[in-house]
């Protein structure tokens, strides 16, 4: 073969002529033909600098005159001033397409220029022009055999000369075409291949090799619309010549092409036709080549179940073809779409076999993708030290091979791991590595990757705007590479970055892209995935129905597709919105169903995060007891998977809900190991929670030493210099202060919080901070005080505004007001408090409203208003139902037990604790089953069923020895001693008495003290052991001085007295009521006022002081009849029956004196009381305003004159009789004398 040359050739004077513009001048004519002989000449005599400077002359007559280009071109080559020849060349092919020559001057100059590529291409297209040039063909084939694909070209064209097919331009340009594309020559190999399809052929087979080439060749230079063309054209040909191997070889062609781009629709319908065509054809390689396929397009868009079937097949397959390299690879895949569905331990026995097969087969490719695989499966597993390890392999192997995709995807992985880790600098370092080999290798694609991956590093370094740079740049690649797949990536990716940034209308907009995308090409993981991006961004917008919506919707698309991990993460994502909502109702379910994927999934730290927030759940619905069950299974869980962290967190929790249950000592226990390894961690924050958890546990117990841990929570936030941290210190004090009743120091420390709170413009803990001090104003009686501060609240909360502060300040101010008993202001402040709930939502405004209804519920009993008292509290119960709250049931259910009590309802009110208690064994509370039981005892003792009252009263007592409670101790044991008292057990009721004696002493309550001597004092009187009482009652006597307490001391005295009365002791018993009678006065004792004149008329009577002893007797029975007519004393008080004692003691004292006509008085007087002993018929405001018996109209008889007025109406004789303390007094009254007869007869001498 000869060596290509250029000459530079001489056209013919008619040759000018054909292209000489013929508008030309004839004098500029006759000059253009002079110009063009003498370049001619210049040419031939190798002058030809001279020949291009007459050609330049010419070309200013006649621009556009190609054949002067043309030679002007080779007289550029011959200076070897290629650049310029390459230019005329291109205005030669620009002028006359048609023209051969003008492409070979192109071809070379391009290749003097060693654009070999670029050469080849402009040969062929001159080929394609005149494919009969053999001289063109020759220098075509120099070109090649002298270009870069001289080794694989060189010993293809010898066989093309042993097939004759050398001269042939159309067999020669399409292998050529076919050799650049494998070389990389995309562009080239384009222009190549394209010129050959100019070039006439009779072979249908030998164009569709061109059209399957062309195929790839477009789709290396990114025309990927081109691409597709032209795999359609090779489809259509395969078809018409019954090529099934073609077929299966464009639908391949097509499926890969459509699956890179994201269709995966469509992907999927050409790699089911490829896979059908291969069975048909009985083709094992072909079909294992589709079932490999389908199984990535299968697991792309999220159907694991189809994929892992496709990829199984396929496994069998390989091994029927002894093809252990591609079965290797094959189980690589296999592991891979398990690990997918969330089966760690098969993919992981998966990767091992893939990993010991390519180390057989020494196939450093396949080790390298094994160990990529086993990365990514501990990765999964969040083993990320495993992953690294595996990731580090891939590198080694990488770069041994020199294989820069390889390494490329080693770094992703190791970004992705560090990334995890938490280790964003190196992350960023492994992306960044990633990014310069993908520009390296001008990978587009891989590029577009690494700026996504660069991207989330960004966002997570809260470098917003970089990573929004970062996802536009990959957005970029994608659109121009026509992934749509990418390019929904990419929108969601920077969806999130505005989510990050709150920018959340920006955020929808990219997700709804995101979305669109993904159904366009049938993703629906992604598609699901995207539902729960934009759930997130609609609920930070408020739009919270359609945040729902889309948590449903990815929900139903990860059931669908049967994808475990993403069924679990759905159902997380539902829960945790339900919870953000304070909708804990529903988000138990949720919660419940993910903890159950999570133990199947093996996924310890899922599943400890769903127990942590199930345990949260419960915990704020008042379920404490299943609370703690979830919070220890999130200790046990952390403590196995050894995260300090986490563990801590589960103490905190599990303290708070033991706190609930009662267990004091466990709670103690939990914050005190939440404290040590928050020191550990050295977080300051999670310290200072500890501290007021701590001190919270000791105020519940009104524990002084929970003093300690309040200072050292404000010593640490002092040091921190956090003021809020130090706000919420005072705070923490300041209720502590007032738990334990030191107000003036409460007082002090709640307005060092106001006035943090102030500093820090935090207007929403000032409203808090007034709160708080309104608190502490209303328990020292300030009642007017606490109203400021709740108008204080009410007035900032409007400004900020806050309609839940603003309800609340309401309903503080209606308790003020309740307080005060300015009833109609209190309920008036209610139904603001109700009216402003309504336009609140979320649970906790439900539950704000149910407890709105109790307090009103408690003002309509308060006013005797008892009908409407119970519909309040029913209200609140069905509230609370409704919103399933424990806590806010058993308030309801206690008021709806208050109110019927003072209806005098005691059966439906026992009803009422009985389903409190319920709820109470439900809920895990101590303390509520310890006061359910404790009023169920009262209710059961009051209707005289004293057995039943015991059994509760002991229950009530277990309990709180269970709960080392000694209040309750003390109170269920002073019960008990009581109810064996009714019983008559006297020893057992000492023995109790004793026991509450016992607790007073060790817990140095005197008190609690003083109460036990007198149930102890009352016993041995019931025994008639009266000196021991007497001492008894003297030691409660001593201790009221002790504790300065004026009751304690006035019913010391007036038991002193009774008791010496008892033993005739008169003089000392009146000297012990005075005293009493005159505290009573001054405290203004009422009842105990009333009492004490009754025993001291009693004693002033038997020392036969009867003036004085009627004066005493007549003041106490006011009194009694007063409060029995307002309903302040009722039949079941202990006054009742003194009253009745009393009527009878005057009767006696009076008729010992001789007045039998007012003696007459008092006895009628107790009839009317007998008359009237249900509250129902009780008449206000006056005591005897209204008896049946009255002469004129409804006057009751309260003198002597009216009964006798009575009689001479009814003009009848009448016998009147009474009863009085064993004697029977009867007058005998006619209407026209009156009294004529006085009758005394001692009941006892009857017998």
């Amino acid at each position: 073969m000869e060596e290509m040359m250029d000459v530079c050739e001489c056209q013919s004077e008619d040759a000018y002529n054909d292209a000489l513009n013929q508008s030309m001048e004839e004098a500029d004519r006759a000059l253009f033909s002079e110009k063009a002989q003498l370049s001619n000449a210049a040419c031939n005599r190798g002058d030809y600098q001279t020949a291009i400077t007459l050609y330049t002359g010419a070309l200013k007559l006649d621009p556009n005159n190609y054949i002067i280009y043309s030679n002007r071109s080779a007289a550029f080559m011959k200076c070897k001033n290629f650049e310029n020849a390459l230019t005329d060349a291109e205005r030669v092919s620009t002028l006359n397409t048609n023209w051969y020559k003008g492409y070979y001057r192109q071809g070379m100059a391009l290749a003097a220029l060693e654009r070999y590529g670029d050469a080849l291409g402009a040969f062929a297209l001159g080929l394609a022009q005149d494919s009969k040039n053999e001289q063109l063909l020759e220098t075509f084939i120099n070109a090649a055999l002298k270009s870069p694909l001289q080794d694989t070209f060189t010993p293809t064209y010898r066989q093309l000369k042993l097939m004759n097919l050398d001269k042939s331009a159309f067999v020669i340009v399409s292998v050529v075409g076919q050799e650049l594309l494998g070389a990389g020559y995309h562009s080239s190999s384009v222009t190549v291949l394209e010129a050959a399809l100019k070039i006439d052929t009779c072979s249908a087979k030998l164009r569709g090799s061109v059209y399957s080439a062309l195929s790839s060749s477009h789709w290396g230079a990114g025309n990927y619309d081109r691409a597709n063309f032209y795999m359609q054209q090779d489809l259509d040909i395969a078809k018409q010549l019954g090529d099934i191997n073609g077929e299966c070889r464009a639908y391949a062609n097509l499926g890969a092409a459509y699956y890179s781009q994201g269709n995966y629709k469509e992907s999927l319908t050409h790699h089911h036709h490829q896979l059908a065509l291969s069975m048909k054809a009985k083709n094992q390689s072909i079909a294992a080549s589709a079932l490999g396929s389908l199984g990535h397009v299968y697991t792309s868009i999220g159907d694991y179940e189809n994929a892992l079937s496709s990829h199984k097949k396929c496994v069998v397959l390989t091994k029927q073809m002894k093809d252990p390299s591609m079965e290797a690879h094959e189980i690589g895949n296999v592991g891979t779409l398990y690990l997918a569905m969330g089966d760690f331990e098969n993919s992981i026995e998966c990767h091992k076999r893939h990993l010991e097969m390519a180390k057989a087969l020494e196939s450093y490719s396949e080790i390298a993708r094994a160990h990529s695989n086993l990365g990514s499966a501990f990765h999964y597993k969040r083993n990320f030290d495993m992953a690294i390890a595996n990731h580090e392999q891939v590198l080694k192997i990488s770069k041994t091979m020199n294989d820069y995709g390889m390494e490329a995807r080693a770094y992703a992985g190791l970004g992705h791991a560090a990334r995890c880790k938490g280790q964003l600098g190196r992350a960023t370092f492994f992306h960044e590595q990633q990014l310069k080999i993908a520009l390296k290798m001008k990978d587009k694609s891989m590029e577009g990757r690494s700026c996504s991956n660069l991207g989330i590093v960004s966002q997570l370094q809260e470098q917003y705007e970089k990573a929004l740079r970062l996802h536009r740049a990959h957005l970029a690649i994608a659109t121009e590479l026509a992934d749509r797949a990418g390019q929904g990536r990419s929108h969601g990716n920077i969806g999130n970055a505005y989510s990050a940034l709150g920018k959340y209308d920006q955020a929808v907009k990219h997700h709804k892209m995101e979305l669109q995308i993904s159904r366009e090409v049938n993703d629906k993981q992604s598609e699901g995935y995207t539902h729960g991006n934009l759930a997130v961004a609609y609920q930070a917008l408020a739009s919270f129905e359609l945040a729902l919506q889309h948590y449903k919707a990815h929900l139903q698309i990860a059931e669908d597709l049967n994808d475990k991990p993403s069924v679990a993460k759905a159902l997380y994502n539902t829960a945790n919105y339900f919870s953000s909502r304070g909708d804990f109702q529903e988000a138990c379910p949720y919660y419940e169903r993910f903890i159950v994927l999570a133990d199947e999934l093996a996924d310890k730290e899922e599943l400890a995060k769903g127990h942590h927030n199930l345990g949260y759940a419960f915990y704020c619905l008042g379920n404490f007891k299943k609370a703690a069950i979830h919070y220890s299974k999130d200790l046990t869980l952390s403590v196995d998977l050894k995260d300090k962290v986490t563990t801590a967190r589960a103490y905190c929790n599990l303290g708070l809900a033991h706190r609930m249950l009662g267990k004091q000592t466990e709670a103690v226990e939990c914050q005190k190991r939440f404290l040590q390894l928050s020191k550990q961690l050295k977080n300051m924050s999670a310290q200072f929670r500890a501290l007021g958890n701590l001190g919270d546990i000791f105020i519940a117990k009104k524990d002084p030493a929970s003093i300690c841990y309040y200072e050292q929570q404000l010593k640490l936030a002092k040091g921190l210099q956090d003021n809020n941290l130090i706000a919420h210190a005072y705070n923490s004090l300041g209720s502590a202060h007032r738990i334990l009743k030191v107000y003036d120091k409460a007082l002090g420390l709640h307005t060092q919080e106001l006035m943090k709170r102030q500093d820090m413009n935090d207007f929403r803990g000032e409203c808090r901070a007034h709160c708080c001090l309104g608190a502490v104003h209303m328990l020292i009686g300030n009642y007017s005080n606490a109203a400021k501060c709740y108008e204080e609240m009410l007035m900032q909360a409007s400004q900020i505004p806050d309609e839940m502060l603003k309800a609340q300040a309401c309903g503080n101010l209606a308790i003020t007001r309740l307080n005060q008993e300015l009833y109609e202001d209190a309920l008036t402040y209610f139904r603001h408090q109700l009216s402003t709930l309504d336009g609140c939502h979320g649970n906790q405004a439900g539950y704000d409203k149910g407890r709105s209804y109790g307090n009103m519920g408690d003002c309509y009993l308060a006013m005797g208003q008892l009908n409407e008292g119970l519909q309040c509290h029913e209200a609140y119960r069905v509230t609370a139902q409704k919103l399933n709250s424990l806590p806010d049931q058993i308030r309801a259910y206690k008021g709806l037990g208050t109110a019927h009590k003072q209806s005098g309802n005691h059966q439906q009110a026992i009803v009422c604790y009985e389903k409190l208690l319920f709820l109470a064994h439900d809920l895990g509370s101590p303390k509520t089953i310890c006061m359910a039981y404790s009023e169920l005892g009262a209710l059961h003792s009051v209707l005289g069923n004293y057995e039943q009252a015991v059994t509760h009263q002991k229950h009530r007592l277990t309990i709180a020895d269970h709960m080392h409670d000694e209040s309750q101790q003390s109170d269920a044991a002073n019960a008990l001693g009581y109810l064996h008292q009714q019983l008559r057990e006297f020893d057992a009721a000492l023995s109790y008495h004793n026991m509450e004696l016992e607790i007073a002493e060790k817990c140095e309550d005197l008190a609690l003290a003083a109460r036990a001597f007198a149930n102890l004092g009352t016993t041995h009187e019931l025994l008639g052991l009266y000196n021991e009482a007497i001492s008894y009652q003297e030691e409660r006597l001593r201790i009221g001085g002790q504790l300065n307490d004026p009751m304690c001391r006035t019913k010391a005295y007036t038991s002193l007295g009774h008791l010496l009365h008892q033993i005739e002791n008169y003089t000392q018993s009146i000297t012990y009521l005075q005293q009493g009678l005159q505290l009573a006065e001054q405290n203004s004792f009422i009842e105990q006022e009333a009492n004490i004149r009754y025993r001291l008329g009693q004693s002033l009577w038997a020392r036969n002081r009867l003036d004085d002893s009627q004066k005493q007797l007549y003041q106490s029975l006011s009194i009694m009849e007063q409060l029995f007519y307002s309903n302040t004393c009722t039949e079941s008080t202990p006054m009742f029956h003194t009253l009745y004692d009393c009527y009878q003691t005057l009767q006696r004292v009076l008729v010992t004196i001789g007045d039998t006509n007012a003696a007459l008085s008092i006895a009628e007087r107790q009839h009317t009381l007998q008359m009237n002993h249900t509250p129902s018929d009780k008449h206000q405001p006056h005591p005897h305003g209204d008896v049946t018996t009255g002469s004129h109209g409804n006057s009751p008889p309260v003198s002597c004159d009216d009964i006798l007025a009575t009689v001479r109406h009814h003009k009848a004789n009448v016998v009147y009789y009474s009863v009085a303390d064993g004697f029977l007094h009867c007058w005998l009254i006619t209407p026209q004398k009156g009294i004529t007869l006085f009758h005394e007869s001692n009941l006892r001498d009857l017998e």
